[in-house]
């Protein structure tokens, strides 16, 4: 940005009305409908007020209203197109409603008008990390903490970047660094406990963090931490009765909850004597900074007697091989659209010779849709898989021949049960899975199917794969 477009930009911005200032006061400390209610009168007297405009849409982003704050930002534009903050959020709005290249397009704009913005630069890194394009993530958010060493969104993405280039000990000191300082990782605080440094001989809480996915593939480190430490385990609550059986610990499914009880001695009263508390998201910078130090085994383990029950009722479906199957993956704001595949599409794998468990996590009116038009059967129950108590899902994936998911949470718990999963990633994958080859190092039994054109593509691979294991070929005589 040259000085007269910089002169011009702070010019605008200065001339702030009361009404507006009190709204970015409300805002900034998170009170996003009163900032509002303060906000409109001004903005319904002044249609084309930039800083109004800008304010409303900056709202309506906090709020995670992005159909709203998206035309206040085109209108904006138009007014003042020379103000790179408008750029910067437009592109947000994209970026939130999944379009990265139309993202990209406009933090692209905003670093023309102002080429060393530290934010801009941070949401580019976030962008092309999200595009599985790691390297020109690195350029951007390096960039963006020379500019600003204050953005922890900054320290988080670069992590990710690392991560999925397996650089792990780059990755990992950056991932923690994050902890408890940007919206990403929340951390849990056990009134004055501190965090565990790392030392053994301590008594430690491990705690989830994150989505379900997160948690299961970081507890793989629980059985290291548990080698020279005593270890309570505090997670989601739909894991509680997964993880107490397979680590043997005490498990205590009280994330979510802001009373802890079991901290006190329950015959006394008094606070139990714990030396600290450890994310599990931070445990791999203990145990995982080279590939190598990945066991790759399982660590979670079924239900026997639910094991049982789901045995009995596949083995009534019939003698054909039972394969699971997941088409969707994830919620809008991580990566939905990208992840996910029709199930109609899904027909090269599903038109063969297998009986079909649905391992989808919600209601799926499709499955009906598709047995009246193809008249293929997929069995979908509910209280496996849209369960409070995640022991049930895992009994029935246990009991399986072969689950074939799409990038999903179902993906993590059949490698930590040590079940065959070929997994279907979009050409953005999570950076779990880093960006080539058919294997991960999390877990032996997964098998990687990566997009590299349109999904049709690598449906039909899979589909393809599946016949022949059905069916393995005659070997020829000659």
């Amino acid at each position: 940005m040259n000085q007269a477009q910089k002169e011009h930009e702070e010019s605008i911005l200065k001339q702030i009305p009361l009404p507006l200032s009190r709204a970015e006061r409300l805002r900034q400390k998170g009170e996003l409908d009163e900032a509002l209610r303060v906000l409109m009168p001004y903005l319904n007297d002044h249609f084309d007020d930039v800083p109004s405009l800008m304010l409303a849409a900056h709202i309506f982003l906090e709020a995670e209203r992005i159909g709203l704050a998206q035309p206040l930002l085109k209108r904006a534009a138009q007014l003042e197109p020379n103000i790179a903050v408008i750029w910067n959020n437009l592109g947000l709005c994209y970026q939130e409603g999944a379009d990265l290249e139309e993202g990209e397009t406009h933090f692209f704009r905003a670093l023309k008008l102002e080429p060393k913005d530290a934010v801009t630069h941070l949401n580019l890194g976030q962008l092309y990390v999200n595009l599985s394009q790691p390297i020109i993530a690195l350029r951007h958010l390096e960039e963006s903490i020379e500019i600003d060493q204050g953005l922890p969104e900054a320290y988080y993405n670069r992590a990710l970047a690392n991560l999925s280039l397996q650089k792990w000990r780059e990755g990992w000191a950056d991932y923690d660094a994050t902890l408890g300082a940007g919206k990403t990782r929340k951390e849990r605080i056990y009134g004055m406990l501190p965090r565990w440094n790392g030392k053994n001989g301590k008594t430690v809480i491990a705690y989830g963090e994150q989505g379900m996915g997160d948690e299961i593939a970081f507890s793989s480190c629980i059985p290291d931490l548990v080698k020279e430490n005593k270890v309570i385990i505090e997670c989601n609550p739909r894991l509680q009765g997964l993880f107490k059986r397979s680590f043997g610990l005490e498990t205590h499914g009280t994330r979510f909850n802001d009373m802890v009880p079991w901290l006190h001695d329950q015959k006394s009263g008094a606070l139990r004597k714990i030396d600290g508390a450890v994310a599990f998201g931070s445990l791999p910078q203990h145990y995982r900074n080279e590939t190598s130090e990945f066991p790759g085994t399982p660590y979670l383990v079924a239900d026997p007697e639910r094991r049982l029950q789901w045995k009995a009722l596949l083995d009534a479906l019939g003698p054909k091989m039972k394969v699971g199957i997941a088409w969707t993956g994830g919620n809008k704001n991580t990566g939905k659209v990208r992840r996910s595949v029709d199930l109609d599409d899904m027909l090269p794998i599903l038109r063969q010779d297998a009986t079909f468990v649905s391992l989808q996590y919600m209601d799926s009116p499709e499955i009906y849709a598709l047995e009246n038009s193809h008249g293929i059967k997929i069995h979908h129950w509910k209280h496996a898989v849209q369960t409070e108590d995640h022991d049930d899902c895992a009994a029935l994936v246990a009991e399986l021949d072969l689950v074939i998911s799409v990038q999903t949470a179902v993906v993590h718990l059949c490698g930590a049960l040590g079940q065959k999963c070929w997994a279907m990633l979009p050409k953005t994958p999570r950076w779990f899975y880093g960006i080539t080859g058919d294997s991960m190092p999390w877990y032996s039994s997964i098998k990687l199917y990566r997009q590299r054109h349109k999904w049709v593509d690598l449906l039909s691979e899979v589909g393809s794969d599946l016949r022949k294991l059905i069916q393995p070929p005659i070997p020829s005589k000659w």
